[in-house]
């Protein structure tokens, strides 16, 4: 399940906390607009990636689901 704060989330957080989950949603946000982040379909979260040849590995930090994909040249 994917990280979903919403307005009504932040009314319960004191001023610095609001602070940090705002600038994280935005930043979230904007690597959901770019397109090239991937995000893993078991948990929701940001799979880090490397590239090896032509192959493109992937693998969540939050639970370890890993993936391969092929990079079109």
């Amino acid at each position: 399940m994917a990280i979903m704060f919403t307005d009504e989330d932040m009314v319960y957080l004191d001023k610095e906390q609001d602070t940090q989950l705002r600038s994280i949603r935005q930043a979230i946000d904007a690597l959901k607009l770019k397109g090239d982040t991937a995000f893993c379909k078991k948990c929701g979260h940001m799979m880090l990636y490397f590239t090896v040849g032509n192959v493109k590995l992937l693998q969540c930090g939050f639970c370890g689901n890993r993936v391969a994909e092929m990079i079109q040249l």
